[in-house]
């Protein structure tokens, strides 16, 4: 169950690594483009169900409990030898209990950030799954913290495999010497709304007085190339559009403004400044106030964190997010080699929490070797 641009990723990654230990193997559930090139079955595409935020996800709750249903039914149906729920954490706790009662064993990959809001997730977790998979380093930590963390096994990030593959080949820099300016809005169509009117008037303001940029969009397999057009209007004629492999291309960037998310961990593992924004409806952010107990929104921050408080890269939250205070943090990251210079020294710290090259490797072993364990005796 991969609810989510990235989700599809790791999910497809992995398959690719099960189907090496796992000849006979067969997938069914949700996910995206990359889940059905590795063979898995489509019970409902990922595009269906990703939204961002708690009020955004209130439109999809009708849908969600019918596919709950479904999922629930079919692996009961095909006798599924076990059910990984990839982040997405209000949709596949529901699915996880029913799952459960159905006799069903499930792992928990991408693990719900529950060091960061509603921790009392976690016995629940705990009790529901055969095995909890993280991401990062920090999580492995406060599982074992909470005397949760039997469980729970460090895996490391996929992307660290996917970025060695695209580094190696070092994109060309922008031609003429100009400086290139990478817009990534995001990989769902609320955030394309969202966020993407704001990097373009950014964009607009940087241009008044700079005639040497390169504006490149990066569009998510996820979204229809008319949103983007319909959003960015006539300003994305100007602007180079690329879609796939991207990690090069951020390295060889001046700096990138990016929606918060898993595209601020690749901007980490390309070492380029950022620009965060994060913009969702209002009674969400009234909401994620009061839940969320870490300092910061981008990943790339928690991950960089040296103690000190001070963010690595510029977060501009919900009415922060302002074209004039984009434009203003990109141009202090294009006129101050010094300050590019030491953002990139300190996006550097981060990278040992996301592991060595090898995790869909890992992760498949860690998968095989929990389902081949006792089942739990109890659910929460």
């Amino acid at each position: 169950m991969a609810g989510e641009v990235s989700g599809d990723q790791h999910a497809s990654a992995l398959l690719a690594a099960l189907g090496a230990r796992v000849p006979a193997l067969e997938a069914f559930g949700v996910g995206g483009d990359g889940c059905r090139r590795e063979g898995m079955r489509l019970l409902a595409h990922q595009k269906d169900l990703a939204v961002v935020g708690l009020v955004e996800a209130l439109s999809k709750l009708r849908f969600a409990r019918r596919l709950i249903g479904s999922l629930t039914a079919e692996a009961v149906r095909q006798k599924a030898d076990g059910a990984v729920l990839i982040d997405s954490p209000d949709f596949n706790l529901r699915l996880a209990k029913r799952l459960f009662r159905a006799g069903i064993p499930v792992v928990f990959y991408v693990s719900p950030q529950v060091w960061a809001w509603r921790s009392s997730r976690a016995e629940t977790i705990a009790a529901l799954g055969r095995a909890t998979l993280v991401l990062f380093r920090f999580e492995k930590r406060w599982w074992d913290a909470r005397g949760l963390g039997a469980k729970v096994t460090w895996v490391g990030h996929p992307l660290v495999d996917r970025a060695a593959e695209e580094l190696a080949t070092p994109a060309p820099p922008p031609p003429g010497g100009a400086r290139r300016v990478v817009l990534m809005p995001g990989s769902r169509a609320g955030e394309i709304r969202r966020n993407l009117p704001v990097l373009r008037d950014a964009v607009r303001l940087l241009r008044k007085s700079r005639s040497d940029l390169e504006i490149v969009l990066v569009r998510a397999d996820s979204i229809p190339a008319d949103l983007l057009r319909g959003v960015a209007g006539p300003d994305i004629d100007s602007w180079r559009v690329v879609t796939g492999p991207h990690l090069a291309l951020l390295a060889a960037s001046d700096v990138v403004l990016v929606a918060s998310g898993t595209a601020t961990v690749e901007g980490l593992l390309a070492n380029v400044p950022m620009v965060v924004v994060y913009r969702v409806h209002p009674l969400t952010f009234w909401l994620a106030r009061r839940l969320v107990k870490v300092p910061f929104v981008a990943m790339a921050n928690l991950l960089s964190d040296d103690g000190s408080g001070k963010e690595t890269v510029p977060e501009l939250v919900q009415g922060d997010a302002t074209p004039e205070r984009v434009a203003a943090e990109a141009a202090a990251y294009l006129d101050d080699p010094a300050r590019s210079a030491g953002t990139r020294a300190r996006l550097a710290r981060g990278l040992e929490d996301l592991g060595p090259p090898g995790a869909p490797g890992r992760t498949a072993d860690a998968l095989v070797a929990a389902l081949a364990a006792a089942a739990p005796e109890s659910a929460a």
